[in-house]
């Protein structure tokens, strides 16, 4: 984790040096994330998360821009019985800090298309039900890296404010299923996020 966070702050303190050249541009990113993780058995975003970071991006005269990013998200799962008689939920939380780097395209109405790829660090990993948290050997299979798939649409509010919806996917298994099963293409589960962002510009 520690490297990660060196090689995070390291990768914006150099784009940030340029934030005062005519292409450069930074500031910080706040948001909420609606997630899931598929093959846990439930389905739905009814889990809410947290987003917060900072970003530094270079931008060409074609319209192209390059951003790269440092953030603090929350994913997971819940899920919570239907049936009246026996009250029960089951809850996952993931707490990460990644990197995530995207290019983007300016279009002339105002609107951004985004496309990129995120590394990410698992923080912190808890699972629990009405029963109570569940056994560190199951919470502790969650790899600790984590790479996702980006694509998004935002749209520029002025020259301060942008606002941003993002899909987020995992492109290898966040955890493996017990015995390493795997039924075909799934090997496991995987983060799906859906981001909703609010991009504020400093510089």
């Amino acid at each position: 984790m520690n490297r990660l966070l060196l090689l995070g702050f390291i990768l914006l303190f150099l784009g940030s040096t340029q934030i005062h050249g005519q292409n450069f541009r930074g500031g910080l990113i706040v948001g909420v994330a609606a997630t899931q993780v598929d093959g846990d058995t439930y389905g739905g975003y009814n889990k809410a998360g947290l987003i917060a970071g900072i970003w530094v991006e270079r931008s060409t005269l074609s319209g192209w821009f390059y951003r790269l990013s440092f953030r603090f998200i929350q994913k997971g799962s819940y899920a919570k019985s239907r049936s009246t008689d026996i009250p029960d939920f089951y809850r996952m939380r993931l707490n990460y800090f990644d990197l995530p780097v995207v290019a983007g395209y300016r279009f002339a109405n105002g609107f951004n298309a985004v496309l990129g790829l995120s590394t990410g660090y698992l923080n912190k990993a808890t699972e629990e039900n009405s029963l109570g948290p569940f056994p560190l050997d199951e919470v502790s299979a969650f790899n600790k890296f984590e790479m996702d798939g980006i694509a998004g649409m935002e749209y520029n509010y002025n020259v301060k404010w942008r606002f941003g919806l993002n899909l987020t996917y995992s492109i290898f298994p966040v955890r493996h299923y017990r015995d390493n099963i795997s039924f075909r293409l799934n090997k496991g589960q995987y983060n799906r996020v859906l981001e909703f962002v609010a991009i504020y510009r400093i510089q």
